[in-house]
């Protein structure tokens, strides 16, 4: 049974939209859709009152009214609208984008998008567009090794001790050739869960303690910019030929906090980055440039003990292995090299993906991934295939870059496993980075990951049961499919 909850509010600011392939959630035609001519999205480019710069500022006006009696009141008939001063209407075709200003934005055939940050126009640049008809490269079966003689772990503190010993896995071979996951690994303590696809965890070490989702945790954040693979479909939208690496967002700790910290990989919207990444990932109001805003997002999730590996291909739903995918790969490897600074230090039985717009999109055609044990799709989804994990989907009511029915569709198709649909009504395709962490979107994540990553039940309450938190959450509407509401 799919139990529908309460409504409320909450604003949003936009960023770049994903590019579409089949399936993809964007209405064919739409301006943002990425679906004719490679025209990539166009945001809703200032929406809520947004200072330059990406920065944002809280809108005047723009509440739902709350329902009575918890049924469901979308935010028609009476809702208020989003701010004046850059709400941006998208028109059908993709040519043109008008905010309530006047002031029309269009993107010709092939442009990159409007930016997300507060500013209209198109960026400069002519960047391309993504995939017509949807990207492969989603990796099927024998991804990841299969460690023989090694101890999985379990939740609630089973392990497999520090006697346990793996010998090297059996490489897959993915669709393509690549090879696949890495090789097994000693088995011992680990931070909960069982093995994903037979990736056993090297790490001896404690859980991490559970915590406030709603406030920052209690790690001191480091950044380990430009390292791993040169990973990415080229030619990428901001970078060109010039593929790149990754940046990894950690606990500063890392090497003596003496607990296994759970993986995260992110996977960027289109034409963005985790932080500016210059002199071509840059947010430059003056120049319309509006690339590198997830930052509060990775410094949140780290400084809950998650170690999150973010590629800076500003394309993430094409290449062959994906990017996300090749990042995977890497950070497992070094997990188990003696001479990287994550060496035992990582949990890889309890690793995740999370991703918004076009990032939202590469995270369902990675859904089968056995290494995964969560999933989370921020404002995007397309076509699910070999979902085996939870997952969380949410949108932004006021989102008319990609909106919720698709989102909501999806959700709807997760019957086997636990999956919850959170929108945030007042929120739409982009701002819902910049709220902090007490916001809808930041302490969401967080709670998710927590709960099935690192086993932290007390957070379960976010999630679970008819009177969960964000049931009751005046900001949001939310639905729960059958295994979720006990």
């Amino acid at each position: 049974m799919i139990q529908t909850l309460r409504s409320g509010t909450g604003i949003c600011l936009a960023l770049l939209i994903a590019v579409c392939g089949s399936g993809c959630s964007v209405s064919p035609g739409a301006a943002g859709s990425g679906q004719t001519g490679g025209t990539s999205g166009n945001s809703s480019g200032g929406t809520s009152g947004n200072s330059s710069g990406g920065t944002s500022g809280n809108p005047t006006g723009g509440t739902t009214s709350n329902p009575t009696g918890g049924t469901t009141v979308v935010s028609s008939g009476g809702t208020t609208s989003n701010p004046s001063g850059g709400t941006t209407v998208v028109s059908s075709g993709g040519t043109t984008v008008v905010s309530s200003g006047g002031t029309t934005v269009v993107s010709s055939g092939g442009t990159a998008g409007s930016p997300k940050g507060g500013a209209s126009g198109s960026p400069t640049g002519g960047t391309t567009g993504g995939p017509k008809g949807g990207t492969t490269g989603t990796p099927t079966g024998g991804t990841t090794s299969t460690p023989t003689g090694g101890s999985t772990t379990g939740k609630g503190g089973a392990t497999g001790g520090g006697g346990g010993t793996a010998t090297a896995g059996t490489t897959g071979t993915a669709t393509g050739g690549r090879s696949g996951g890495a090789s097994g690994q000693a088995g011992s303590t680990a931070a909960g869960g069982t093995g994903g696809g037979g990736v056993t965890s090297g790490c001896v070490g404690n859980t991490v303690p559970t915590a406030n989702p709603a406030a920052a945790g209690s790690f001191k954040v480091k950044a380990d910019k430009g390292v791993g693979p040169l990973a990415g479909y080229t030619p990428d939208p901001i970078y060109g030929d010039k593929q790149q690496r990754f940046n990894v967002y950690r606990p500063d700790n890392l090497a003596t906090s003496g607990y296994c910290h759970p993986i995260l990989i992110w996977a960027n919207g289109h034409t963005d980055n985790p932080e500016p990444n210059p002199p071509d990932c840059v947010v430059d109001s003056g120049a319309n440039k509006w690339c590198g805003q997830y930052l509060p997002l990775m410094q949140h999730l780290a400084s809950h003990g998650f170690v999150v590996v973010a590629s800076l291909s500003t394309t993430t739903s094409k290449g062959d292995p994906l990017p996300t995918i090749a990042g995977l790969d890497w950070i497992i490897q070094q997990a188990d090299d003696s001479t990287s600074p994550y060496y035992h230090h990582l949990d890889t039985a309890n690793i995740g993906q999370l991703g918004h717009s076009e990032g939202a999109m590469s995270t369902c055609m990675s859904a089968s991934e056995p290494r995964y044990k969560a999933l989370a799709s921020i404002c995007g989804v397309t076509t699910l295939k070999g979902v085996h994990t939870p997952f969380l989907f949410y949108c932004g009511g006021k989102d008319t870059v990609v909106g919720c029915d698709n989102p909501k569709a999806t959700f709807l198709t997760v019957t086997d496993q636990p999956a919850f649909f959170i929108d945030e009504l007042a929120s739409d395709h982009g701002w819902w980075v910049y709220q902090g962490a007490s916001g809808v979107s930041l302490s969401m994540a967080a709670a998710w990951f927590r709960v099935h990553l690192m086993n932290d039940t007390a957070n379960r309450k976010y999630f679970y049961g008819s009177n969960c938190t964000f049931c009751t959450d005046s900001r949001v509407q939310v639905a729960q499919n059958s295994l979720m509401t006990q």
